[in-house]
């Protein structure tokens, strides 16, 4: 089967080597096209052992333009279906496309992506099993994968104090960090070892206040801010290299809400696929199914979590690694089933 495997923006690319090696599995070896930007993140650094071709987006409208060139393929993948420009590119395209959508209030919201999906040629896909739930629950059958494949990193261990991991750029409506900085001061008082390694961009007008609360709390020698804008294989490393995964999400604020229930946590899949414990709230790691994964905390509750981490056993730690490898080929087999699926049903 010949297959397009397309992310048209300048994100999202960390999806595309699980849907790859998920194709493979299923014999199909696809064409991935990327941009410029998402190409220079290389988030293909790490794998091994994937069979794709590499292909640029700035081509696909060279020639004789983008509807002939997408004629040679039996099947399209579309990794991110936002903005709303990209099923107006592909509204008049006849192959049958399975679309990832990431905002999925649009699938029940937005007419042109419901007038988009009601092919029965085109059916669209979620990141993770509990945003399906949600969406059954309002009477959409929807399929799912979960983006848990990421290669092999080398990990960048450090040294000495448990290191808790947390993941992404520094927004402060995505996480709890105000927790954070709480647990971390009375970590600190008590001289327990730790460090907190923050994984992604800091330069931002949040980040520079993050640092600069970091600074006023006295916390710098506790806290690791990653350098800029880094690679994919720099930035799995450093997760791969640590305790610990903080996500950062709880009830405390109505915004954190929808990773609950209709958004994706992308520190959760980052966790899983590279090895990674988690220190997590209760429901969010039941909405996500990796209780077995994490150090369980509620409300209030980080600091105490985070000194249960510290304290916890060589043996301990690596019960809750093996924990999360299972989960993740649990997973990846689940996910490789529904791929499956869906395929089988717009191509029927």
């Amino acid at each position: 089967m010949r297959c397009a495997l397309i992310e048209y923006n300048t994100y999202h690319e960390e999806v595309l080597p699980t849907f790859v090696r998920l194709l493979n599995a299923l014999d199909i070896r696809p064409d991935v096209y990327m941009v410029r930007n998402s190409r220079g993140r290389v988030p293909f650094a790490l794998t091994t052992g994937l069979r794709l071709r590499r292909r640029r987006v700035e081509r696909m409208d060279e020639h004789w333009g983008l509807r002939f060139r997408l004629r040679r393929y039996d099947l399209l993948i579309i990794n991110s279906m936002e903005p709303a420009s990209i099923p107006e590119r592909l509204a008049r395209t006849r192959t049958p496309i399975l679309g990832v959508v990431h905002n999925t209030e649009l699938l029940t919201d937005d007419a042109a992506y419901r007038e988009f999906f009601s092919s029965k040629r085109r059916r669209p896909l979620v990141l993770w099993r509990h945003i399906a739930e949600q969406l059954a629950r309002d009477g959409r059958a929807i399929g799912w994968i979960a983006h848990v494949y990421f290669g092999e990193p080398e990990p960048v261990r450090a040294d000495g104090p448990t290191t808790f991991a947390v993941s992404g750029n520094v927004e402060f409506h995505r996480r709890n960090y105000a927790a954070l900085l709480t647990a971390a001061t009375e970590l600190v008082a008590d001289d327990a070892p730790f460090r907190v390694r923050i994984v992604g961009r800091s330069s931002s007008k949040d980040g520079q206040e993050l640092r600069q609360q970091v600074e006023a709390r006295g916390l710098a020698g506790v806290f690791e801010f990653s350098p800029g804008e880094i690679t994919h294989p720099d930035f799995y490393r450093l997760i791969a290299g640590s305790d610990f995964s903080l996500p950062l999400i709880d009830r405390s604020d109505e915004r954190l809400r929808p990773y609950f229930e209709s958004k994706l946590a992308s520190s959760i899949p980052f966790a899983i696929g590279l090895g990674t414990p988690l220190v997590a709230h209760r429901d969010l790691a039941a909405a996500y199914g990796v209780e077995s994964c994490a150090v369980l905390y509620e409300d209030g509750g980080l600091a105490a979590a985070m000194r249960q981490a510290i304290s916890s056993s060589s043996q301990s730690r690596a019960t809750l690694r093996s924990e999360v490898n299972a989960t993740r080929d649990e997973l990846l087999a689940a996910s490789l089933e529904n791929l499956r699926l869906a395929i089988s049903s717009i191509r029927g």
